[in-house]
């Protein structure tokens, strides 16, 4: 499902992110819901993040861009963030490409929701 509803926005999105999106695609491994483990940041999760050197953090939940609201913490898996997110691991560092600008890394610390999680449950 995931899949399919980023097929259907490709239409809607820059140059840059359907980039992103394709490559992504490329490499990826589906895999049935009952598969991931519980660490994994999927769509719908909703994570604690931290920058590496503990300055900023953020509780961001990881949605379609059309439910994106920063202010709201619902982060679009199109944003350079969202993007850096999908399919990283609690504990991880990954890092965040804006635009313009210096990269951002960002330490997941916990996952407090992962809908695949709760479908096991």
């Amino acid at each position: 499902m995931d899949r399919l509803r980023a097929c259907v926005l490709l239409p809607t999105v820059s140059a840059q992110q359907r980039a992103l999106v394709e490559a992504l695609e490329s490499t990826a491994v589906v895999v049935d819901h009952t598969e991931i483990p519980p660490n994994v940041v999927t769509m719908n999760t909703t994570v604690q993040c931290t920058t590496v050197d503990g300055a900023h953090a953020h509780t961001w939940t990881l949605v379609y861009p059309d439910e994106a609201d920063y202010l709201r913490g619902r982060l679009s898996v199109l944003s350079p963030a969202g993007i850096a997110l999908l399919g990283a691991r609690c504990g991880q560092t990954v890092v965040c490409r804006p635009p313009r600008g210096v990269p951002i890394q960002y330490v997941i610390r916990e996952i407090l929701l992962q809908p695949e999680s709760r479908r096991r449950a």
